[in-house]
């Protein structure tokens, strides 16, 4: 299968997944978790539907990324070094800040925070993540591993039937879930086949599979996706969701081209390492300034700030540098754009 090239749209897209998500954040789970200074504070409550933007995003990335590895061994290397090198600086300074701040109610206990370094906490019951936002990373990491089998049983050129049959299990799962009033069984299942996010990878899959060659049968596990959401998920969420669909049909058909500008693109650069460090960070500083008078939601521009020149740093003095460093130790032809570009 032929590559038509990299899509520029998708960083734009990344940026605005991650500046969605950190104002959901900053806004409504605030008010949730501590409850905003200010009366009838704003609210962008589905802000947190970024998330669902950024599986989409993986399905479509990871899936492409799969094409062009040889090996099991190749693509977990290339997973590692995307994943870790900002994520281990995340997790030490948000630990620190928390523990040095007292945030109530996110701290972890020191074993937890060092747990939290291999990334697996989220398969541990009862070992609670450093920072709320990681638990998507157990999403991410559980979908590696499924493409990881993909690769190891040569499974490539039957990715329709696997991710087909994914797709009936899932659904069938989360009915069953429902049905026996969440029984043990199905709740295991429910988890660990990440049966409630399934249908987002796919997706994007189907999505990166319309854009090299448009066959009636992607669209229509596109149509089992969209019931899959409808059928366990709110209407407004699913129609949310469903624009994002109608966002990536209008990417692979080159229409959205005035996402092609820098500053997204920017936010794309840096929107793994912002989706990392912002939440409890930014909750320290909404903290500070509301005892101190700060009231106004202008004031959100502060931690968004904050956030943003972390995250730069992250990305381009930390993260891009170690994976050029070890690109180059490891003599493989990972070339760096490549390599970012995947989450």
């Amino acid at each position: 299968m032929k590559s038509k090239g990299r899509l520029e749209e998708l960083d734009a897209l990344r940026g605005l997944a991650a500046l969605a998500v950190v104002f959901f954040h900053y806004t409504t789970r605030y008010e949730e978790l501590f409850g905003h200074e200010k009366s009838s504070y704003i609210s962008f409550k589905y802000g947190s539907l970024g998330v669902d933007l950024f599986f989409m995003i993986s399905g479509f990335v990871i899936f492409m990324t799969m094409l062009r590895t040889k090996s099991i061994k190749e693509f977990a290397q290339k997973r590692a070094l995307r994943l870790y090198p900002a994520y281990l600086i995340a997790v030490i300074l948000t630990f620190i800040l928390v523990k040095l701040y007292g945030l109530e109610g996110r701290e972890v206990s020191v074993f937890e925070g060092i747990f939290n370094l291999t990334m697996l906490q989220g398969f541990i019951p009862g070992i609670k993540h450093v920072d709320g936002a990681y638990w998507s990373l157990t999403i991410e990491i559980t979908f590696y591993i499924l493409i990881g089998c993909i690769i190891f049983f040569g499974l490539k050129k039957k990715i329709f039937a696997v991710l087909s049959t994914w797709l009936i299990v899932s659904f069938l799962i989360q009915e069953f879930y429902i049905l026996t009033n969440g029984q043990i069984i199905f709740k295991f299942l429910l988890i660990y086949l990440i049966s409630s996010y399934s249908h987002l990878f796919i997706a994007g899959v189907m999505f990166y599979l319309i854009r090299e060659k448009a066959e009636i049968k992607y669209y229509l596990i596109l149509i089992g996706c969209l019931i899959n959401q409808y059928a366990f998920n709110d209407l407004i969420p699913s129609l949310v969701t469903t624009s994002f669909f109608f966002i990536f049909f209008l990417m692979i058909n080159d229409k959205l081209n005035i996402l092609k500008i820098k500053p997204l693109g920017f936010l794309g650069a840096i929107s793994y390492s912002l989706y990392l460090i912002h939440q409890n960070l930014g909750y320290i500083a909404i903290n500070i300034m509301e005892r101190n008078g700060l009231v106004s939601e202008i004031y959100l521009l502060i931690p968004v700030g904050i956030s943003i020149i972390i995250a730069t740093f992250l990305t381009f003095y930390i993260e891009r540098p170690i994976i050029k460093y070890y690109s180059i130790k490891m003599k493989r032809n990972v070339k760096i754009k490549e390599v970012i570009s995947n989450i």
